[in-house]
């Protein structure tokens, strides 16, 4: 049985997403959706992006795929359960619970977590960790300036240093947005940086089935020029024009 798994995110920081499985599993055929014709996802309403996900789980189902990773924290804290209930024989994988069991193994007790401003007001990140452990302190902040300066490849450092320079006392930080995986570098913050593209690694290996080589194919339903400038660094390859 051959390994189809599907892919979406806002934009490209999924790729960073799609960047670690394909590393790791060469053996699957994935399909990459970057939706940047409604980038940034982090100032719709649940309704949009209830209706952005609905669009591009369908197309995922006309190619035969079942299992899908939504490589997008603002879409799994916004539409994951809404997903699951409207599609039952479609496996979806989020990459916040994923992200959540790698911070818990780090052992750290004072948490900042950065996303978007939907993901922070949804408190998913800290419900789900005070559930596992009450003793952790979470502080949550929205930074709404980073998605649109990473899609434009801006300088990021003044935006980061300026959401980060409050926060001397904490001993780690969960980058709860795959795009953040691309500025990682850029904390100057001697702590344990925790990251949402890496995490959702271990979790796929459970749907792996040993097959032979894989493919990646990756479309932006937005600017394939833009698109391209970043996904040619990450990816080593281009993408194609998505009308979804």
């Amino acid at each position: 049985m051959k390994n189809k798994i599907g892919i979406f995110d806002s934009g490209v920081g999924g790729l960073t997403v799609l960047k670690s499985l394909s590393d790791k599993y060469k053996c699957i055929d994935y399909i990459y959706i970057g939706d940047n014709k409604y980038c940034p996802y982090g100032d719709k309403t649940k309704e949009e992006l209830l209706n952005y996900a609905k669009r591009i789980v369908n197309y995922f189902i006309e190619k035969g795929i079942s299992i899908i990773v939504i490589a997008c924290n603002t879409s799994c804290s916004q539409t994951l359960d809404e997903l699951k209930q409207i599609y039952k024989n479609i496996t979806f994988i989020g990459v916040i619970d994923s992200t959540i069991d790698v911070f818990l193994k780090s052992k750290k007790n004072n948490v900042l977590v950065i996303g978007t401003s939907a993901t922070i007001n949804s408190n998913i990140y800290e419900s789900k960790i005070k559930e596992k452990n009450n003793n952790i302190k979470v502080t949550n902040l929205a930074t709404p300036k980073l998605v649109p300066l990473i899609e434009n490849m801006e300088m990021t450092k003044e935006a980061l240093n300026e959401y980060l320079n409050p926060y001397n006392d904490i001993d780690s930080i969960i980058l709860a947005c795959t795009h953040y995986k691309l500025i990682e570098k850029e904390i100057d913050k001697n702590i344990k940086v925790i990251n949402s593209s890496d995490s959702i690694v271990n979790t796929i290996k459970n749907y792996i089935i040993e097959s032979t080589t894989g493919s990646v194919k990756i479309y932006t339903t937005g600017n394939i020029i833009k698109f391209n400038k970043i996904c040619k660094m990450i990816m080593n390859k281009e993408a194609d024009y998505l009308d979804l």
